[in-house]
């Protein structure tokens, strides 16, 4: 006889078989035999392995990032040098390449991880939250490589923030927010001082927020010893790229030299794709807001939608589908730049020549000023341009040398390295002087050797340790010291604006210099400061002008030409020189002018109407 409890069990067991029974029947009618259900995190290790990642990749940009910032010098001035300095010891060039490679390394990871949860449906109730978290995530992160970029304050940071700054007015409303992003007509100390403060503030305390409950997703009930594992793998993949691979810093950034290979990072690649693509105009704003609107939208919107997990989700076919196609256009649109710049060797396949880097040379050795007279005060920047020069022309030799000429060639180049690394590290003037003066002979000889005896590398003319007779100062029609310290005072953002403000430059030197009788409206060398801010902004134009100018390296051709003609200017020694200069310049800017492509919509502009 059987006792009432079990009686009880017995009558709910059956009751439940019999559901169940049910259940099945109409799962199979309606063309599935599944019981669908909510996705269980514990059973989730791809997840929580991926979340652990994401974890141990903050920390150590955490510890790295501090390590950085006891050393960084957040102003215009001393940025490059702080971060040059600190790449020149083995332990910051550890951490700066721990801090660039964990960087790239968490937007891989958010992104990967979103998708993951996109591809599983985990953006539901009850995960809706772990969703929208790793939505943030992957934002933070981008928002963190923006602003970390400018940082080092290279010719590849400046220039790619300012060509990103410039991207940012095109929007409505754009301007206002460009403005207090830079601080600044011109990116300088305003603009890198808020760019460290969202760096290593704003961001990290968003991140802080999130991290709240983001630890908690990377728990997993299976495998725990993989889970322990992933911050070891983690820290030594990052120390192991860090130690092969160094963060990279170009020469000391500057927009008043033009820097064509300018490139975004990995991830911005289709974005700087679709934007060569596109002409400029309506479908450049677009192109620049749609994106990351679209996105947030569909991060935000998502668990709204599909609001019932105990049904299948509609949208999971769709979505994966659209997956697919996202990762695969990327991929695509990643590529083609690479491409185009392997086979034009540009952007990071530039195969620098003589021809570029003697140049670059001269204009440091020019800014060290004589050997007689002090040196400048931003010494120590020319010395880590020349430093990282010298390497780079190590091993790039004229056409006609034979082995022993290029053994001698790379013996020279390494002399030339160490005596601007030592003016680098020289703390008082005579140890300076010493550094200066053997860079000097050092490239007077590899000179000398090679027939370029015309080439003055001693601003005054000859090495001071050479010279038996006083050299009479060469008089100059601009102020050079005034032209060092005088900042660029122009606001222009558009083409034609900018094109006006280089017009209005020219006559003020031309009255200044008694040439026309012009309203005087600002100094010669405000005005020669300002002309060579124009130069540099115009060498960024070129996308958006590109229904006009279709040839990309004619144009840039023309800019480095209205640059050398803009510097040549600076050089003049009374009015008249003045205006021998000032009619090459203008002669730069007309031939821009008459090689538009599109004969429909000519340039008309003479270098003469402002003469009269």
């Amino acid at each position: 006889m059987s006792s009432p409890d079990s009686t009880a069990s017995a009558s709910s067991s059956q009751i439940e078989s019999e559901l169940l029974a049910e259940v099945q029947k109409e799962m199979v009618r309606r063309g599935t035999t599944l019981i669908p259900k909510t996705p269980d995190r514990a059973d989730d290790l791809p997840a929580a392995l991926c979340a652990t990642a994401i974890l141990a990749t903050l920390a150590i940009l955490a510890g790295t990032g501090v390590m950085m910032a006891l050393v960084y010098a957040p102003t215009a001035d001393d940025a490059y040098a702080s971060v040059a300095w600190m790449q020149m010891s083995s332990l910051g060039g550890l951490a700066r390449a721990m801090h660039w490679h964990a960087s790239n390394l968490l937007i891989l990871l958010s992104a990967a991880y979103l998708a993951y949860l996109l591809w599983r449906g985990m953006f539901r109730k009850p995960e809706h939250g772990r969703w929208w978290r790793a939505g943030m995530m992957l934002a933070l992160a981008a928002a963190a490589g923006f602003t970390g970029q400018l940082l080092p304050y290279d010719q590849n940071a400046l220039h790619g923030t300012a060509i990103r700054i410039s991207y940012i007015q095109s929007l409505p409303g754009g301007d206002v927010l460009a403005g207090w992003m830079t601080g600044t007509p011109e990116i300088g100390t305003a603009t890198v001082t808020r760019f460290f403060g969202l760096h290593v503030l704003v961001i990290p305390a968003l991140l802080i927020l999130v991290l709240r409950r983001f630890w908690k997703d990377s728990r997993s009930e299976k495998l725990f010893s993989a889970q322990l594992a992933v911050p070891v793998v983690v820290l030594l993949l990052l120390g192991a790229a860090g130690f092969l691979v160094r963060a990279p810093l170009g020469l000391g950034g500057t927009l008043s030299e033009p820097y064509p290979d300018a490139r975004p990072e990995w991830w911005a690649l289709p974005l700087y794709e679709l934007l060569k693509i596109l002409p400029a105009g309506v479908l450049h704003m677009l192109t620049l807001a749609l994106p990351p609107l679209l996105g947030a939208a569909v991060v935000i919107a998502l668990p709204l939608v599909e609001k019932v997990s105990l049904k299948p989700p509609r949208l999971l076919k769709p979505l994966r589908i659209s997956l697919i196609v996202g990762v695969v256009a990327f991929l695509g649109l990643s590529i083609v730049p690479l491409v185009e710049d392997s086979s034009d060797s540009a952007g990071w396949f530039r195969k620098q020549s003589l021809a570029d880097l003697m140049p670059a040379m001269g204009t440091r050795n020019t800014a060290l000023g004589n050997t007689r007279d002090p040196l400048p005060w931003d010494t120590y920047k020319h010395a880590q341009d020349l430093k990282l020069l010298h390497e780079r022309i190590r091993g790039v030799y004229p056409d006609d040398l034979d082995a022993p000429g290029r053994a001698q060639w790379d013996e020279w180049a390494d002399q030339g390295a160490a005596f601007a690394l030592e003016l680098q590290l020289a703390n008082d003037d005579t140890g300076q002087r010493e550094a200066r003066l053997g860079l000097r002979k050092t490239c007077q000889k590899c000179h000398d050797a090679h027939d370029k005896g015309d080439i003055r590398l001693d601003p005054e003319g000859t090495v001071a340790a050479a010279t038996k007779e006083p050299v009479a100062p060469k008089s100059y029609f601009f102020d050079q010291a005034l032209l060092e310290s005088t900042k660029p005072n122009m606001t222009a953002t558009t083409t034609k604006r900018i094109m006006d403000q280089g017009k209005f430059r020219l006559g003020d030197i031309l009255a200044q210099a008694g040439i026309t009788s012009g309203e005087k409206k600002r100094s010669a060398e405000q005005a020669l400061v300002d002309l060579r801010a124009v130069t540099a902004a115009i060498g960024k134009l070129y996308e958006k002008n590109n229904a006009v100018f279709l040839d990309e390296q004619k144009w840039n051709n023309w800019v480095k030409e209205l640059a050398t003609a803009v510097e040549e200017l600076a050089q003049a020694s009374n009015p008249e020189d003045v205006g021998k200069k000032m009619a090459a310049v203008g002669k730069a800017c007309e031939t821009c002018h008459e090689g538009a492509d599109e004969p429909d919509e000519p340039i008309e502009w003479a270098y003469s109407s402002l003469l009269k």
